[in-house]
């Protein structure tokens, strides 16, 4: 029993401890060996128990004369050298009281083992308490780490970057005036940000001449020098919808810089009879669905826009306060048809021509009217003199707009067809020309390589 214990204890201890609990093993052996004259050797049990390696036993076996002395001082001396007994250790062997019977020494040994067993098994607990923090600690910081990953990625998949670079040459060629060759490229870039399902915000930085209105073209010149980027879009749009009790938002409103929201009939392309596709607005914009279906009539809506074009310090600015009805049909199961009329009224026209005195970017198409009179015709060439500004055009704009577009599904998705028709008609006109048409048709796409 008491062999089985020791055993045990030996096998759980770090070196030190072994080398205690092999002085210990030693004298257990001992005494007993001594008081139930055990027949077996000394050197045979420290070599079963590992304290002595075969090489050792076999020497003390042979070099022994007597199992009662020369054997135990031997023993001694090997075990003295292998660190197991100290000097103490062999001073309580030598000393007077030694030897001791197994009696007297079993209670000593058995409190000293105890002593060590319950040290070790508090070393034991703490390190099971110390592993299963540390365990804790981990699965915490896990259970973070993919907390922040999943915030990250929700933030990453709202934003939606976009952009593209073009490059162009445009060759000018006329008899009798010399050739004139332009190269030019087109910077687009920009970031629309879903913060929420009824917030999103959107910026686009482009490259071009920052007083070109409807152009993002810049030409390579001037020797090198670096090419401005302007501020195209910076807006917000506000889509209200389950905040006010609502189950799907059907009203949005959008302020700062953004693109035409009002819909333009396009075949291929887009119709530019009233606003330019490169023109980006400032002000106000509003989307409002009236109406919205399954059948032939697909959905109803109301588009408006309060647009600040002039802000002048003394004096009346100029906007422009604009409205359309857009109608969307779906007559057949392979065709969609959109029908839209609009008006668009100018306020204070006047500040959008007197711009081209200092903007030489600006191209008026319309008749204006100088400062001393003169009247410069729509399409002749106009080149402000500070002596004699323009002041103003000739009419005003109100343009009521109508426009209609007719796609067709033909079965070949790379080929859908399409008819449009746009109409204008300015009821502020003064040289009886106020009415502008437009036809357009096309087959394909320009969507894709290769379309």
């Amino acid at each position: 029993m008491r062999n089985r214990r020791l055993s045990l204890v030996a096998g759980t201890l770090r070196k030190k401890e072994m080398m205690a609990v092999g002085f210990f093993l030693f004298i257990a052996l001992l005494l007993s060996s001594l008081a139930i004259a055990q027949e077996a050797s000394l050197v045979d049990i420290l070599a079963t128990k590992g304290v002595l390696s075969k090489k050792e036993a076999q020497k003390l076996r042979k070099g022994a004369g007597a199992k009662t002395g020369r054997e135990q001082q031997a023993l001694i001396d090997l075990l003295r050298k292998k660190g197991i007994l100290e000097e103490k250790d062999l001073a309580q062997l030598q000393g007077p009281t030694a030897p001791v019977t197994s009696a007297a020494a079993a209670p000593d040994l058995t409190e000293r083992l105890s002593r060590v067993e319950s040290q070790q098994q508090a070393l034991l607990t703490q390190t099971q308490t110390q592993a299963e923090q540390q365990a804790k600690a981990v699965e915490d910081l896990k259970e973070t780490a993919v907390a922040d990953v999943k915030k990250n990625v929700d933030w990453l998949s709202r934003v939606s970057l976009f952009g593209d670079i073009r490059l162009r040459h445009e060759g000018f060629y006329q008899d009798g005036v010399d050739s004139r060759n332009q190269e030019r490229f087109r910077l687009r870039v920009g970031a629309r940000l879903q913060i929420s399902d009824e917030l999103e915000g959107g910026i686009r930085l482009v490259s071009g001449d920052p007083n070109n209105i409807i152009s993002n073209n810049q030409t390579m010149t001037d020797v090198f020098a670096r090419k401005p980027i302007n501020i195209d879009n910076a807006y917000i749009t506000v889509r209200p919808g389950k905040t006010i009790g609502l189950e799907q938002a059907f009203f949005a409103l959008t302020g700062g810089k953004f693109s035409v929201n009002f819909f333009r009939p396009r075949a291929i392309m887009v119709s530019e009879m009233v606003f330019d596709e490169d023109l980006t607005p400032e002000g106000l914009a509003e989307d409002i669905t009236l109406f919205e279906g399954k059948g032939v009539v697909q959905n109803v809506k109301l588009t408006g826009g309060q647009w600040a074009l002039k802000e002048v310090a003394a004096g009346p600015d100029a906007y422009m306060a604009g409205e359309q009805v857009q109608l969307n049909l779906a007559p057949t199961a392979t065709s969609q048809f959109t029908l839209a009329a609009a008006d668009y009224y100018f306020l204070n026209s006047k500040l959008i021509a007197q711009e081209r005195n200092r903007n030489s970017q600006l191209t008026l198409t319309n008749s204006v009217r100088l400062q001393k009179g003169q009247i410069v015709r729509g399409g002749d060439l106009i080149v402000p003199d500070t002596k004699n500004p323009i002041q103003g055009f000739v009419g005003g704009f109100n343009i009521v707009n109508v426009g209609a577009q007719l796609s067709v599904d033909t079965g070949y998705p790379r080929w859908p067809f399409t008819l449009m028709v746009d109409f204008a008609n300015n009821t502020q006109a003064k040289l009886r020309k106020e009415n502008a048409y437009l036809f357009g048709a096309g087959i394909g796409q320009t969507k894709n390589p290769g379309d």
